[in-house]
């Protein structure tokens, strides 16, 4: 899943991401922790080193130890010259193989012709729509954008995150690898769409469950399947993978806190290559970013982000009335959700300052344009002062203040 950043020059999306004053925090602690003593391991009923002080809340996390090395281009090649990676197949076997093999696999024909039309005409349709409704989330100085909630914005969407064969032809073998990586009782956590133009698409090298702290478990919390709704490649942004950056053979993780895991990235990084039609589906754990489209024309994709069954909360909130949350205090609203951290909890796109609206971005067509005049409430967000306030971006309004 690709990073969520007000930088013109780093796509948006809504995997973990991390701001400078957090990465310098965490370089700091990284710096402490390696100069520090061995903690001495004992039984419980055992003398020991014990800590007087709970620092639980300092675990180490992977991002700031990965910052910049995507943008080394020189480094990246193309994943055809690897005759050992995955290649988009209707092998399940071979699916399954390459996912606990290399992080990643390719699920070939995931959609028919007419299906991928389907959810081009819809995304093109909303993202031209909130761009004249001054609520798109542009990036890379207007090269990129990304498409929020996308189950608010049309059935298509819906119907492909509930793996719907109307949606997907593949959808079954999709759905049997989700269950398969993250148990019978998944869940979405996200659904956004990409589109990139010349110049945009690059990311930080991230996991997308890079916001748990480290050591991770010895298994993904989290699957992206990105639907690929054109060609995946070098030169047209294809995403850029470490593969089999996420576990070794034993099934240990290889980013861990004691090692050099920034290192796997200098040895091999790869851009995907896929067809129009194919589903890749990830490994959390695994190295990753969106790659850097340098041909003339237009990358799109649907990525939406499917959590283990734990991650989330115990107690349901959406039956809380609406002017219950209005009506709470802001730390009440931060503990029922209305707070973000490392990008999760984003409302409409606003990882800074979430709210309930009470006019959604909602489905817009360019066919409807009476609807773009509306008093959005993501208008009067931190997120829109942000977008609207750089010199290139015509498309983000704010209306607060």
């Amino acid at each position: 899943m690709g990073q969520k950043q007000i930088s013109e020059n780093v796509e948006m999306s809504t995997a973990p991401h991390i701001d400078a004053q957090s990465e310098i925090a965490e370089l700091k602690a990284e710096i402490a922790r390696l100069r520090g003593e061995p903690v001495v391991q004992t039984a419980a009923n055992e003398p020991g080193n014990w800590p007087e002080q709970i620092n639980y809340h300092q675990q180490p996390m992977s991002g700031a130890r990965l910052t910049g090395i995507s943008n080394n281009r020189k480094a990246i090649r193309p994943s055809s010259e690897f005759p050992e990676l995955p290649v988009a197949t209707t092998d399940q076997t071979q699916m399954e193989r390459d996912f606990m093999r290399w992080g990643y696999c390719i699920v070939k024909d995931a959609m028919t012709k007419e299906q991928v039309q389907r959810q081009i005409e819809r995304l093109l349709d909303q993202a031209s729509a909130e761009r004249a409704a001054k609520v798109a989330h542009m990036s890379h100085r207007g090269a990129a954008q990304t498409v929020f909630n996308m189950i608010a914005k049309g059935q298509v969407f819906r119907d492909l995150a509930a793996l719907e064969p109307i949606a997907a032809i593949g959808a079954p073998i999709v759905e049997d690898l989700l269950e398969k990586i993250l148990g019978a009782a998944f869940y979405l956590a996200t659904a956004h769409g990409s589109i990139v133009n010349q110049g945009g698409g690059r990311q930080e090298l991230h996991q997308d469950q890079g916001f748990v702290p480290l050591p991770h478990p010895s298994y993904p919390l989290y699957c992206l399947i990105i639907w690929t709704l054109s060609d995946f490649d070098l030169e047209s942004g294809g995403t850029y993978v470490v593969p089999g950056s996420h576990r070794n053979a034993a099934g240990e993780n290889l980013v861990r806190p004691e090692v050099a895991f920034e290192d796997l990235a200098q040895e091999r990084i790869i851009a995907l290559e896929a067809p129009p039609g194919a589903a890749i589906l990830t490994d959390s754990r695994l190295l990753h970013s969106g790659g850097k489209r340098t041909a003339i024309g237009t990358r799109l994709a649907n990525r939406i982000f499917y959590a283990r069954a734990v991650m989330r909360q115990q107690e349901n909130q959406l039956v809380l009335p609406t002017e219950l949350i209005e009506n709470s205090s802001p730390k009440l609203r931060g503990l029922l959700g209305f707070k973000t951290h490392y990008g999760l909890g984003m409302v409409d796109g606003n990882a800074i300052d979430p709210e309930k609206p009470k006019i959604p971005i909602g489905e817009l067509s360019m066919s409807r344009p009476e609807a773009f005049n509306q008093a959005f409430d993501w208008k009067f967000s931190q997120d829109a002062k942000n977008l609207a306030a750089r010199d290139w971006d015509e498309f983000a309004e704010y209306l607060g203040d």
